[in-house]
């Protein structure tokens, strides 16, 4: 590698394009997810205001055979059962949450309606009542609130028909048709009401499968996309990403070193042995150097044959001289790939900081120029250049 080379090696890459790639399908995800609640939405309102239209226009034909009350208490209750589907209603009872107290809701909700029909005698409708509010409830706390829904529709379809015969509604209210067609409805809304639970559970386990296999997905391209596919080690991106995050907790007590290492004889090994050699000699370099570092250091490969090693926790230029013997003896070994033996060796520079004001590109091109030093008077062993508070 030429000098001529080195001003254009140390620039910052752009922006990662698969993860915003993946930010652009996530919202389109978003908005698809937000057309379909809004649409559930519409059809629950629907099915609510024809079930008022429907309950008054019955209280008004009641209405003519007895007393007003029973329309008064439908125009009432029923504006009353619509604030209740509302989200901010639902969160209220809620505790400030949609997916809590799904028992106290479904009561309050069936309680209601029993109230709104019970005036009219006609309490073989409770259990049609008690599905359109599953339906609701389901819609905003998932399946987990079926069996409240279902119960809760049972309770009060009893209720009313206990009331009923109490006296509680009309005095010519028929009691014993009425206890068969409550009795025949509930048994299809009990059903009907298990069946949206079910169907509610198996779109909720979709949804996670859906959930955990984009997560898994996005781990893989923020992994490509600052990861080098060859050998592991970091990219140039994720190398900028590591330094940037070092650097900003940097302190006088606690240094950040970069040091800077080029393979060299690289060149000869891949064009006598091919570049399936020489991608495997990348591959076995890069793990000698990350079994040499520490937990908290970082390996990077930014260049054909050039790594770098992001050292934090670093005190002193006797730390990173260290730190770089280590890696330089660990590459002077022969490699023996896959049969084929071959030898290189690397130079070496870094450069230490101890302040957060130091720029990443100004850290690594002090640490490249040392490594130029280095391989400008073929250094390979003895005391490594490291340069101390790069400029700015």
């Amino acid at each position: 590698m030429t000098r001529s080379d080195a001003p254009h090696r140390n620039e910052r890459p752009a922006a990662y394009d698969p993860l915003a790639t993946l930010a652009r399908l996530e919202r389109m995800a978003w908005l698809g997810g937000l057309a379909r609640r809004r649409a559930a939405a519409l059809a629950v309102t629907g099915t609510l205001a024809i079930a008022a239209v429907t309950a008054v226009l019955g209280a008004v034909l009641i209405a003519t055979d007895r007393a007003l009350a029973p329309l008064w208490t439908q125009l009432l209750g029923w504006p009353l059962l619509y604030a209740l589907r509302s989200e901010p209603a639902q969160r209220l009872i809620g505790g400030g949450r949609l997916d809590n107290r799904v028992w106290l809701r479904a009561g309050i909700a069936n309680a209601v309606l029993l109230l709104v029909i019970l005036p009219t005698g006609l309490t073989f409708v409770l259990p049609m009542g008690g599905a359109m509010i599953a339906s609701v409830s389901i819609g905003w706390s998932g399946a987990r609130a079926w069996r409240a829904s279902a119960v809760s529709a049972a309770v009060t379809t009893g209720i009313g028909q206990l009331a009923l015969h109490l006296g509680a509604g009309p005095a010519d209210a028929p009691t014993e048709r009425s206890d068969i067609a409550a009795g025949v409805a509930l048994i299809l809304v009990l059903a009907t009401i298990a069946n949206m639970g079910m169907v509610a559970a198996r779109q909720e386990a979709d949804q996670s499968l859906l959930d955990a296999e984009r997560l898994a997905r996005q781990e893989e391209l923020r992994h490509a996309a600052t990861h080098d596919a060859l050998t592991a080690a970091l990219n140039r991106a994720g190398l900028y990403e590591r330094l940037d995050a070092a650097l900003a907790t940097a302190s006088p007590g606690s240094g950040v070193a970069a040091v800077y290492l080029d393979l060299d004889g690289f060149k000869p090994v891949n064009d006598r042995y091919g570049h399936a050699t020489g991608d495997r000699l990348l591959e076995v370099a890069a793990q000698r150097l990350a079994r040499v570092l520490r937990p908290q250091d970082a390996l990077a490969r930014v260049g054909g044959d050039e790594f770098v090693v992001v050292l934090v926790d670093v005190a002193t230029r006797a730390d990173v001289r260290a730190v770089a013997a280590r890696a330089a003896a660990a590459l002077s070994e022969p490699f023996n790939l896959d049969g084929t033996v071959v030898s290189v060796s690397a130079s070496v520079g870094a450069a230490l900081t101890h302040g957060p004001t130091t720029t990443s590109d100004a850290l690594l091109g002090e640490a490249d120029e040392a490594m130029y030093a280095a391989k400008g008077r073929q250094v390979t062993a003895g005391p490594l250049p490291v340069l101390d508070e790069p400029h700015r």
